[in-house]
């Protein structure tokens, strides 16, 4: 066992659960309706009860759930109309998913460098990135702290482009007393097994726009259309349905899941304060107008020589030694292999892109570069520990201090 799974068996195992999830699953299971039918026609209820409840935590009016977080973003550009030789502007600094599903529309992603601070897109380099080709936006809200969004859709108005906030970390994210998902045209979640919201696999897209929401369902359910002949397929798709397995779960995890969260909030704002005083610590700074994170993620940004030139490795090596679990944060994605020697997609020209070969060198995304090389991060499970816990990893953290 890894010292960074030994490590973790100091704090709060994730994910939790009781008999609650394990009876809804029995229930599923006796019931033989082990998938959710059509919408005229139900053969489980879970997935239609789950849309609806979630799109009312969420505060929007339309939910689709589907299998994961990687094609609920395809999903919801498809439904967008972005396709063959688009150009669809991405956060450099994300889980390369934000951008697979790019990919797998045949359309082309843009990196986009961040904000040193808020570890999000910076959206004042966003119009530098736009062309002709420009069709939509994914803005990433890492570790649940939210885009600029007030910024970011005066831009996408102006250049009327479509905006797909990838809400993979930020469940309940309040930015300017709306919650994350709302700015823009959609926005997808992930229910993957270690987010703060999950049924070990599973994803979601919420939107305001009925027709769009049509569109979204009708791409996961094989082109049908709602209360159309089952055997009826008017356009194409695919089969991205969610199970009634994972519904079940998430509909007993959703109900669970304010307390985890106001907890989560409380204990990353106090570990957050500590952390900062400490010379050489910096943690990611909440965007102007955030009220409330999903904290998926709890990133920190050491200065190497304020700790006798530790590097990155190491520090992640003494942290996990030291029983404090510990992650690495997302390479860039303009330093991927598949990105840097271009192994996609067969038949779709890329040479437009301001990644591949040369141009994914480092020098041409400084912040995103730095960043990465001196940051690591706290998985969201350590944010559900008592404060003497927190306490240890700040004064370990000191102790490292040369």
């Amino acid at each position: 066992m890894s010292f960074e799974q030994e490590a973790k068996k100091n704090f709060p195992k994730w994910p939790i659960h009781n008999n609650d999830e394990i009876n809804a699953l029995k229930d599923v299971i006796k019931s033989g309706d082990w998938w959710c039918g059509a919408p005229g026609e139900h053969q489980g209820d879970n997935v239609w009860a789950f849309q609806e409840e979630f799109a009312k935590f969420q505060g929007a009016k339309h939910c689709v759930a589907v299998c994961n977080g990687t094609v609920a973003i395809e999903a919801a550009l498809m439904g967008l109309n972005v396709g063959l030789g688009d150009e669809v502007i991405v956060s450099d600094y994300t889980f390369v998913a934000s951008a697979s599903a790019v990919i797998a529309t045949n359309a082309i992603p843009i990196f986009c460098d961040i904000n040193p601070k808020t570890l999000v897109i910076d959206v004042n380099n966003v119009e530098k990135l736009i062309t002709t080709r420009t069709k939509a936006i994914v803005p990433v809200h890492l570790g649940g702290n939210p885009t600029d969004m007030e910024h970011l859709m005066e831009i996408a108005i102006q250049h009327d482009l479509s905006v797909v906030e990838d809400c993979a970390h930020a469940h309940n994210s309040v930015y300017k007393n709306k919650k994350v998902g709302n700015w823009g045209s959609a926005g997808t979640f992930s229910f993957q097994a270690s987010k703060v919201l999950t049924s070990g696999e599973g994803g979601a897209i919420i939107c305001n726009s009925e027709e769009l929401a049509d569109k979204i369902y009708s791409y996961i359910d094989c082109g049908r259309k709602k209360n159309q002949y089952f055997y009826d397929h008017f356009s194409y798709g695919t089969n991205y349905r969610m199970t009634e397995y994972q519904a079940a779960v998430l509909r007993v995890q959703l109900k669970k899941f304010p307390n985890q969260h106001e907890l989560r909030n409380e204990n990353a704002f106090y570990l957050m304060k500590k952390l900062n005083d400490i010379d050489g610590i910096k943690t990611m700074k909440p965007t102007p107008g955030t009220t409330r994170l999903g904290w998926y993620v709890f990133p920190i940004i050491f200065e190497p020589m304020k700790f006798g030139g530790i590097t990155k490795s190491e520090f992640y090596e003494k942290l996990n030694a030291n029983g404090i679990p510990t992650d690495d944060c997302y390479p860039p994605l303009h330093s991927l292999d598949c990105f840097k020697n271009i192994n996609l997609k067969k038949g779709i020209d890329y040479s437009m892109a301001n990644w591949g070969g040369e141009k994914s060198n480092n020098i041409n995304f400084p912040i995103v570069s730095d960043v990465y090389s001196r940051s690591i991060e706290f998985p969201q499970e350590m944010l559900l520990a008592n404060r003497e816990k927190l306490d240890n990893v700040v004064d370990f953290i000191k102790s490292l201090k040369k």
